[in-house]
């Protein structure tokens, strides 16, 4: 009531032309309100991208990228093995539904469901698998018409070569890696005896068993393994997969070779001591009684150079090539003892046992 009877009494010792100009004041100033509320409706904070502003090149390749994996996805499916609670990845290469994946995924498998593309799940069973080379066989239980991967050739791969990796991370939906070739697999004199392909793309957990493919859109490789970190990943060569698969769908029991020798490096001082000059090779720690190696005359304290004509320097080159050599085969051994340099032939035999793994 006050307010009002002081306005009122404002009103009244005012000018009508002074009354105006504070009403005309005040329009302008809501007029002034209005105008920035519908200018930052207008403009956001942001700035819009312009969908034309495009390099061409980037663009194509991001187009190839895109066809790639929807090219490849549709045949990658997740696997999830139980009672193990593993999971991993595999691809399908045949319309019947056999599926690729990593041994160490189905291993010990009393029961496998199979989650596919278009996240329908199946159950599949085991059909053969080799531990050695670290692949499996399973098959999709039930009819049907799958979308298959073709398989490449890993022998004309070269370093450097864009690649692509497809899998199932951590157990969630299929992703996509891009990476190069950072190394080239490759087979060896013996069977199943390779190095991995490495490759700079991650390969994290539930990727196991997951496709390698080349630009094509073609299988190279299977992923197995992984760095330390995960940052770097490792996959057989499809080669190797490929001259087994036959023989495991015919229900042959691949066995691999056993040598019957303890390995480890071959330090510099080791070698002054053994006379080694250049330092070169793996030294033989000890030889098991009545095995391959032994009988064939392998003594402790020599120095392996070669195996087939394969130059070696480390524990884990020696042993690549014996585990890839099935029982019964012949492989030969360049040997240094005593400032001497000759070839002992050694008849591959079986493993008697759990032993360490720098037996073999």
């Amino acid at each position: 009531m006050f307010v009002a009877r002081a306005i009122t009494a404002w009103r009244k010792k005012m000018r009508p032309r002074d009354f105006s100009a504070v009403v005309l004041l005040c329009a302008l100033f809501a007029v002034l309100l209005m105008t920035q509320t519908v200018r930052a409706q207008t403009h956001p904070l942001w700035l819009q991208g312009d969908p034309s502003d495009t390099d061409p090149d980037l663009e194509r390749l991001n187009r190839a990228f895109i066809r790639l994996a929807e090219k490849v996805r549709q045949a990658v499916v997740q696997v999830r093995v139980e009672p193990t609670k593993a999971r991993g990845s595999g691809f399908i290469i045949d319309p019947q539904g056999y599926i690729l994946t990593a041994h160490h995924v189905v291993n010990e498998a009393k029961e496998i469901e199979i989650r596919l593309a278009n996240r329908q799940r199946v159950r599949g069973e085991i059909v053969a698998t080799d531990a050695q080379v670290d692949f499996a066989i399973i098959k999709i239980n039930g009819e049907g018409e799958f979308p298959v991967l073709p398989l490449g050739d890993s022998d004309v791969l070269k370093v450097g070569e864009l690649v692509g990796s497809l899998g199932y991370p951590f157990g969630l939906e299929s992703s996509l890696h891009v990476g190069i070739v950072s190394r080239r697999g490759r087979s060896q004199n013996s069977s199943a005896a390779f190095d991995h392909i490495q490759v700079d793309s991650p390969a994290n957990s539930g990727e196991s068993g997951g496709p390698l493919v080349n630009m094509k859109g073609h299988v190279v490789g299977m992923l197995t393994q992984a760095s330390e970190n995960r940052t770097i990943g490792f996959a057989v060569p499809i080669n190797v997969i490929k001259a087994l698969i036959p023989r495991l769908l015919t229900g042959e029991k691949i066995v691999w070779g056993w040598l019957g020798v303890k390995l480890s490096e071959l330090t510099l001082e080791l070698a002054d001591g053994l006379g080694v000059s250049p330092v070169r090779g793996v030294l033989v720690s000890s030889v098991l009684a009545d095995q391959p190696a032994g009988r064939a005359g392998v003594h402790s304290q020599d120095v392996i150079l070669s195996v087939d004509d394969i130059a070696v320097d480390r524990p884990s080159e020696v042993l690549r090539v014996i585990k890839g050599t099935e029982v019964g085969n012949e492989v030969t051994l360049t040997i240094f003892r005593s400032g001497e340099t000759f070839v002992v032939p050694v008849k591959l035999g079986n493993k008697p046992g759990a032993l360490d793994d720098n037996e073999g």
